[in-house]
């Protein structure tokens, strides 16, 4: 989110004119309302008071950010306000104060809200941002303080653009915030699928008989697998809701998923588009102001009821036989793909599963061959190859020609070979990490050749993974190794041909350092987050930067990981007291993260934590300063 989204010339006052804390509240609120941003004054500045209760928003050196979130939110704003002669209003140090920003959100939008706060706190602490701001003569000039067009020889073309940019960084914010919400639903899908997968094809494969087995023990473990794959798409749609609108949305989200599939046949697409829409639905009727007595019944019944009517009645009598359509269609597509068009279908997921190592590309292509398992496991034999290919194929580099690495990347080449073979694509990161330019092609040639020659051998994977692990529910074997190994001897063969020779950092080599995260309560400067889907490589690749970069910068740093182990080193309340900043670095929403509502955050994805730490923490923690760490 551009801050400057948020503010025009219609919320900025130069000359206020109220001299006590309750008269500029109210003449706060009524610049925003004048503007058209509430839709009832009088409910927001009971909000904003409210929030007052909580704790005085007034600080030092004269800043006071009184906010709230409200249902009287048409738009989202900040009103800035000027008093000239200062007033009381209870700041921690007991001056006056005469700088007021007024932060009006919607009711629900959390992450809005906090960044809004984060913004606005890392511009006041700006070397001489406070003293501009009281000198400013206009509303233009507060405005070019926020936007930085402050440039005498500006052309007109260049402030024409500027609407367009800040639509089009909202807009970046908005896909964003959608892409968190399919994978954290993708994140609690996947082990519904691998479980039910793997159980089912085990039992198919040990009758014999190539059909699931009907009888005894095998049947019973058939059925296990059969829940899995039956459950997975309720698990999806629920947890997309569950994102969106937190816990009210996870019964909506998954009862119309699962009316939607099981009655109308629509597949996973269907239960995305449901668990969004159970999510929207819900959202919106918590912006519903409930009477107070019925407050408490809001999030464990009304919502979660209503929400479900709403959700089941859309997809039976609106969209369920439209999105069904869709699914048959995009199935019979699947299945009529041969010769060039399998081999083109082959290059595209090849090349995507193997070009971020993990992150979100890899995921839509997995995911698009894992939902397919059980109806076109074609596809998951040429993407299971293309998944575990970047990893063994630098781990065979390493190994054919050890002098174009250095030692750390020879010990990672060991490691990478491990998790190429057991389906984790990440193992390749710390070599694109070092060297992008030349890793990223070659592991994508590789994908493309492993994915292609796995539909050429037509190779069916039963299991929604990758690697040499799933071979005993793999048909057409010796395809799926051939493809392994052409796709990593294809990457080990490019890597090789474009990196020169290595040069050993000697005091590198000398001296190993070693970092971990705080363990004690209240000790950290810096907090981070860390999320992945998957809950594996991207969660503590970024985690490890994290404490790697802080300990070279010799920052204490506390670093919990939500992983697919439950939530680790978790970040206390006394911890949050005493930071100065938490990083979240996520591909997913990360859980509870009204916990550090008030810190300043910055908010990032996990691959700009691994590529990244040093710098992230250089440029945000030299400019933070303690007295905003509570606003």
């Amino acid at each position: 989110m551009d801050i400057t989204s948020l503010i025009n010339a219609n919320v900025i006052c130069l000359d206020l004119t109220s001299t006590s804390k309750e008269d500029i509240l109210q003449e706060m609120v009524q610049i925003l309302d004048d503007a058209g941003k509430l839709s009832n004054k009088t409910q927001f500045l009971s909000d904003v008071w409210a929030r007052e209760e909580i704790g005085n928003t007034g600080f030092e050196d004269g800043i006071a950010i009184p906010h709230a979130k409200s249902s009287a939110v048409l738009t989202p704003s900040v009103a800035i306000g000027i008093s000239r002669t200062g007033i009381d209003y209870g700041a921690e140090d007991g001056e006056p104060s005469d700088i007021f920003f007024m932060l009006a959100s919607t009711d629900g939008d959390d992450n809005q809200h906090i960044e809004a706060l984060a913004q606005i706190s890392s511009r006041l602490i700006e070397d001489g941002f406070t003293n501009k701001l009281k000198k400013a003569d206009s509303k233009e000039e507060i405005l070019d303080l926020f936007t930085d067009i402050i440039q005498p020889n500006t052309e007109s073309t260049d402030i024409e653009n500027a609407p367009s940019q800040i639509e089009k960084s909202e807009l970046t914010r908005k896909l964003g915030r959608t892409k968190e919400h399919l994978l954290f639903g993708t994140s609690h899908m996947i082990p519904f699928i691998v479980a039910g997968g793997v159980l089912l094809s085990l039992s198919v494969m040990i009758s014999g008989q190539g059909a699931v087995p009907t009888e005894g023990i095998l049947a019973d473990i058939a059925q296990m697998g059969i829940a899995g794959l039956t459950l997975f798409t309720a698990v999806l749609g629920g947890y997309i809701a569950y994102s969106i609108a937190d816990k009210p949305g996870l019964a909506p989200g998954m009862i119309g998923s699962w009316i939607a599939v099981q009655q109308y046949n629509t597949g996973f697409l269907g239960a995305i588009i449901i668990g969004f829409f159970a999510g929207f639905v819900v959202r919106s009727l918590k912006k519903i102001k409930l009477p107070e007595s019925m407050a408490s019944l809001g999030s464990i019944f009304i919502y979660p009821l209503v929400g479900t009517f709403l959700t089941c009645a859309a997809v039976m009598w609106v969209i369920g036989a439209p999105i069904s359509n869709a699914m048959a269609a995009l199935n019979e597509w699947l299945a009529s793909m041969a010769g060039s068009g399998k081999i083109a279908l082959g290059a595209i997921l090849g090349a995507m599963a193997a070009f971020d190592m993990g992150g979100p590309i890899n995921k839509v292509a997995t995911l698009f061959a894992q939902t397919q398992v059980n109806t076109q496991p074609w596809l998951m034999g040429g993407v299971g190859i293309a998944i575990c290919t970047p990893p063994l194929g630098m781990a065979l580099a390493t190994f054919l020609s050890p002098k174009k690495f250095k030692r750390d990347e020879r010990e990672a080449g060991k490691a990478a070979g491990i998790m190429g073979m057991i389906g984790i694509t990440e193992g390749a990161i710390p070599f694109a990490a070092a060297d992008p330019a030349r890793v990223i092609p070659a592991i994508v040639a590789g994908g493309i050749v492993g994915n292609i020659t796995g539909f050429v051998f037509n190779v069916l994977n039963h299991a929604p993974w990758g690697g040499w692990i799933v071979l005993p529910v793999v048909d057409g074997k010796i395809g799926y190794i051939i493809g392994t190994l052409l796709g990593a001897f294809t990457t080990a063969a490019i890597v090789i041909l474009l990196k020169k020779n290595a040069v050993e950092d000697d005091e590198h080599t000398q001296q190993k350092f070693t970092f971990e995260s705080v363990k004690n309560e209240g000790e950290a400067d810096v907090l981070a987050v860390t999320a992945c889907p998957s809950g594996v490589a991207h969660t503590f690749l970024a985690a490890k930067s994290l404490e790697k970069a802080a300990h070279k910068l010799g920052i204490k740093i506390k670093v919990e990981t939500q992983g697919a182990d439950g939530i680790n080193n978790r970040i206390t309340p006394l911890d949050i007291k005493n930071a100065k900043l938490v990083i979240f670095a996520h591909d997913v929403a990360i859980k509870e993260p009204l916990r550090f509502k008030g810190m300043r955050t910055l908010d990032i994805a996990t691959k700009d934590a691994m590529y990244s730490a040093e710098q992230l923490l250089n440029d945000n923690l030299t400019k933070h300063h303690k007295r905003f760490s509570k606003a």
